[in-house]
């Protein structure tokens, strides 16, 4: 989901890091970052409707590129995750967005990221995670017709553990300092695919509600075995 204004469009040994840095650079290709390999066989691991409480609907948030940020590694990292933008050689991605009836939510996002192997999916999470506490607070300027400031902070959770390895953040959105928007974020690895899990609601959901879908969530990506 944008973090824009309306939720409506919304290193180990040297042979290593070398595979690493052959396969995590953004792909070649169209302009907007989205190239890379969408595989359906992936899709197998997604959340479906069947998986979530009654009332949701499959739904796409739209990307709104931010003109500037006060943080550009913070936005970059949220976007990369939550967007899949870039994507990344050698990583397979997939896809799966819910919407609950009516205007105010709430939202599941789900995005699948697979490696060629489980260790260069923790150095990737690695990164991310090297990332993510400088995360505090920063802000995105959104210029054109449409013109808000978002305020963004990122604080780390504790939920249970999930698939081989887990962390959890809360991340809060104020937009032009008048109303707001909270994610629970989930990153979860699974063998050799890191899940990226979005709950957003005007609301913080449950922890109990957020913790069940993101087991569900990862059940059903080890049942796949993709």
């Amino acid at each position: 989901m944008s973090r824009a204004g309306t939720l409506g469009r919304t290193l180990l040994a040297v042979p290593l890091l070398l595979v690493l840095l052959v396969l995590l650079v953004p792909s070649a290709g169209r302009a907007d970052g989205t190239t890379g390999r969408a595989v359906p066989a992936l899709g197998r691991g997604l959340l479906t409707l069947a998986d979530l409480p009654a009332g949701y609907a499959p739904w796409k948030p739209e990307y709104r590129p931010y003109s500037t940020s006060t943080s550009p590694e913070c936005a970059a990292v949220l976007d990369e995750l939550e967007f899949s933008r870039p994507r990344y050689r050698g990583v397979d991605y997939a896809f799966a967005g819910f919407a609950a009836k009516g205007a105010f939510g709430p939202w599941v996002v789900e995005n699948l990221r697979r490696y060629p192997t489980a260790v260069v999916a923790d150095h990737d999470l690695d990164r991310v995670l090297r990332v993510l506490p400088r995360c505090s607070s920063f802000s995105l300027a959104y210029r054109g017709e449409r013109p808000a400031v978002s305020v963004v902070r990122v604080t780390p959770i504790r939920m249970a553990a999930l698939g081989d390895r887990s962390r959890a953040m809360w991340i809060t959105v104020n937009v032009n300092g008048e109303w707001a928007y909270g994610e629970v974020l989930v990153l979860a690895r699974v063998r050799a695919t890191l899940m990226v899990l979005s709950q957003l609601a005007f609301r913080p959901p449950k922890a109990a509600a957020a913790q069940a879908v993101a087991a569900r969530a990862v059940t059903r990506l080890r049942a796949a075995k993709v």
